[in-house]
C-alpha cells in the first residue's frame, strides 16, 4: 500500500527560502487490496495474514521497498492554488504541484527482538529536522502535546534515551526516571539554563521569521472527495467497494441519519450515491431490520434525483 502524511510542512534552505511539501511513500510492487468477502474467508484462517506475508517475502529476498517522494509548492503557489494545502483531510490538486523522488525504503530484515525493536519504538512528529519547519495545522499543535505525553506514560520519562530511540547517543537534560536508561550524565543538572556547560538549544539562524496564519471556513469543500473518485479511482470494480464499504457502515444506522449521509454522499458524486443505495438495499434484504421499511423510505427521500 502507498502511505501519505497527514500535515504540509515547510522546508527551506540556507537562503531562507521557504516551500511546502507533503512526503509521500508509494509502493514498487503495485497495489493489491482484499475484498470484504476475501477479508472474511482469509481472517478465519489466519489472523496475521499480513504478518506472515511480510515475513515470507523477506525471508525469501522478495523485499518490500517504497520511493520516498515530496510533493512541492511554493511560497507564490500558495496564491494561486484554489485549495487549502494545510487541510489535512483534502488531497493537493493534480496539476498544482511538482513531485521529487528522493530516496527508497527497503524492509530487508525481521528485527531479532519485537519488544526491543517494536514496542518499545516511540515517534513524536515534532522531532524535525534543521531545514524541515512545523506544519501550521491545529492537529499538528495537538499532537506535539499528546504524543509525548502518551510516551511519558507508556515508556516512561527516558524514553528518548532508549536505543531504538536514539540514532546517535545524545546529550540531553532527560534523565532519571522510570526506567532509567544508559547512564545518569554524571549527576549533571537537569535544567536550562545552568552554568556547567550542559546542551544548547539549537538555533536554526535561516529559518524563515515570518508566519502563516491559517483562515478556517465552515463550508464542507466536497470537491477533493469528487476528484478522488473521478480521477484517482480508475477501475469500476474499484468504484463498487467504496460504495459497498459506505453503505456497510450506514446498514445499521438510525434512518435520519442515513438519510443525511446518502445526501452528503450523492453531492459528491451522483453515481457514488446510487451505488451506495443499491448496496444498503442489499444489505438489508440479508439482514433484516425492524426499521427495515423506514429504511427503505428514507433511501428513497435522500435519493431523490433523476438517475443519469
Amino acid at each position: 500500500m502507498n502511505y501519505f502524511a497527514l500535515h504540509t510542512y515547510p522546508l527551506y534552505n540556507k537562503k531562507g527560502e521557504r516551500y511546502f511539501v507533503k512526503f509521500n511513500l508509494r509502493t514498487e510492487i503495485g497495489l493489491y487490496n482484499l475484498t470484504n468477502a476475501e477479508a472474511s474467508t482469509i481472517v478465519t484462517e489466519n489472523l496475521d495474514y499480513y504478518n506472515a506475508d511480510l515475513y515470507n517475502a523477506i525471508s525469501k529476498k522478495n523485499y518490500p521497498a517504497w520511493i520516498l517522494e515530496m510533493d512541492i509548492l511554493t511560497e507564490k503557489d500558495l496564491t494561486t492554488v484554489d485549495y487549502n494545502p494545510f487541510d489535512i483531510t483534502s488531497l493537493w490538486q493534480r496539476g498544482t504541484y511538482r513531485t521529487v523522488p528522493i530516496g527508497r525504503l527497503v524492509l530487508n530484515r525481521v528485527v531479532d527482538n519485537n519488544f526491543k525493536d517494536i514496542e518499545q519504538s516511540g515517534f513524536i512528529p515534532n522531532n524535525l529536522v534543521p531545514g524541515i519547519g512545523e506544519p501550521p495545522d491545529t492537529v499538528f499543535k495537538a499532537r506535539k502535546i499528546l504524543y509525548e505525553d502518551a510516551l511519558n506514560y507508556r515508556l516512561g520519562a527516558n524514553h528518548a534515551k532508549i536505543r531504538v530511540n536514539a540514532p546517535v547517543y545524545e546529550k540531553s537534560y532527560i534523565i532519571n526516571g522510570v526506567p532509567p536508561v544508559l547512564d545518569n550524565m554524571k549527576d549533571a543538572p537537569n535544567y536550562y539554563p545552568n552554568s556547567f556547560n550542559g546542551p544548547m538549544p539549537y538555533i536554526e539562524e535561516n529559518r524563515p521569521r515570518d508566519r502563516i496564519i491559517l483562515l478556517h471556513k465552515n463550508a464542507v469543500d466536497l470537491q477533493p472527495p469528487a476528484d478522488y473518485y473521478n480521477e484517482i479511482v480508475k477501475s469500476d470494480a474499484h468504484r463498487q467497494r467504496i460504495a459497498d464499504n459506505l453503505a456497510r457502515t450506514l446498514v445499521d444506522v438510525v434512518p435520519d441519519v442515513v438519510k443525511k449521509a446518502l445526501q452528503m454522499i450523492t453531492l459528491v458524486d451522483i453515481d457514488l450515491g446510487w451505488r451506495v443505495r443499491r448496496s444498503l438495499r442489499v444489505l438489508k434484504a440479508a439482514k433484516p431490520h425492524q426499521r427495515q421499511k423506514e429504511m427503505a423510505e428514507c433511501i428513497f427521500d435522500a435519493m431523490d434525483i433523476t438517475k443519469p
